[in-house]
């Protein structure tokens, strides 16, 4: 057996390779040949007399990091880990030591005097992947194109963590609020305040109000939905109180049965029928207006998320900062306050498949 780094019984001490260890021929219990000589006997008497043998002490659990306090910073993409967390979660750099060739923060001329006679010109306002090169050792990285700087995924998106993207916020502050799929949303909030152009959040276009609340902004999820929900609730109930008394009338006064009318038939009649009523033309296209409008409110959420996301991230971060002064209440509200909320997205489905079985109930 390998006692290696097992505490000997007697002076507390790991064993090593080196160590002349003796092993208790009754219970097998392991010693420093020079302790066991000390006390001239195995000292687990009581494992002799109950004819049990000795065991190494079980080793204790491994921490909960999903129940710890996140305060641990990642020097490379900014994201808060947990306390007792060794590597980042993110991109895996270790939080242990100091690895500072991989800190994305400030890599400026200032810093790097070498970098005010870069060719390339990869300083702070011009380097496509950030402000700093990536570790030149690393074996993930590859060499693609812009003067061979190698590069590699990274959860900043390109954006510099040091950067300022408002007053008395940087993108490392954004990243701790956003949390989830940093990559993308700094990428694209880079573009917004370095371009003013934006991308189309195509999970914000067919969710709406559900991805706002799932991104923990409330006010505008609440409104978004209510509204969404009105609007879902008033086509529902005008297509079975209004539209199908309509076309039940239509097809009872043609006198055949639904079963012998094709569509084109059927949408002859109700033309027809629709042209000698205004009045009734007006209800009939009731549900479709609702339709309309709640598709042109998922296509505005769409085409402005992004925009309202780095809006509430930055104020977000400032309230933040104007009620924390130390930085473990600082790593407690972004833990709190950032991120996305699981939980609205299942209340959300329950609630869509809910609605979505109404019809069968009113028909």
């Amino acid at each position: 057996m390998d006692y290696k780094g097992i505490k000997c019984p007697v002076c507390d001490k790991p064993f090593t390779e080196n160590d002349d260890i003796v092993v208790c021929p009754v219970c097998g219990a392991p010693y420093h040949r020079g302790c066991y000589k000390e006390k001239g006997a195995c000292i687990f008497t009581d494992l002799h007399e109950s004819g049990k043998t000795w065991a190494p002490p079980v080793p204790p659990d491994a921490p909960n990091t999903a129940s710890e306090l996140k305060d641990k910073e990642c020097p490379n993409c900014g994201t808060l880990n947990a306390h007792s967390a060794l590597f980042c979660n993110i991109c895996g750099t270790s939080l242990t030591g100091a690895p500072d060739e991989h800190r994305n923060t400030g890599y400026n001329t200032q810093q790097n005097p070498n970098n005010a006679n870069n060719p390339n010109g990869y300083n702070n306002y011009n380097n496509p992947y950030g402000s700093y090169p990536p570790p030149q050792n690393n074996a993930n990285y590859q060499s693609r194109g812009f003067g061979g700087v190698p590069f590699a995924f990274d959860p900043m998106g390109g954006a510099n963590p040091a950067e300022f993207v408002a007053d008395n916020v940087t993108y490392g502050d954004v990243s701790k609020v956003v949390q989830q799929n940093t990559a993308y949303y700094l990428s694209v909030f880079r573009n917004i305040k370095s371009f003013g152009r934006s991308k189309f959040n195509f999970s914000a276009f067919l969710f709406s109000g559900g991805w706002l609340l799932y991104r923990k902004q409330y006010k505008a999820g609440i409104i978004t939905t209510t509204i969404m929900f009105l609007l879902y609730i008033a086509n529902l109930m005008l297509s079975c109180f209004v539209v199908n008394p309509i076309t039940t009338h239509v097809i009872d006064n043609a006198g055949v049965s639904s079963s012998d009318l094709s569509y084109v038939q059927l949408a002859n009649l109700l033309s027809q029928y629709l042209m000698d009523n205004p009045s009734q033309y007006l209800l009939f296209c009731l549900p479709l207006l609702c339709s309309a409008l709640m598709l042109g409110i998922m296509i505005f959420v769409g085409v402005r998320a992004n925009r309202m996301y780095l809006n509430h991230c930055v104020h977000t971060v400032q309230e933040i900062k104007s009620v924390s002064n130390t930085e473990t209440d600082l790593s407690a509200e972004y833990t709190a306050r950032g991120g996305v909320n699981v939980v609205v997205t299942f209340c959300l489905l329950a609630c869509y498949m809910i609605l979505r079985w109404i019809p069968l109930f009113l028909t």
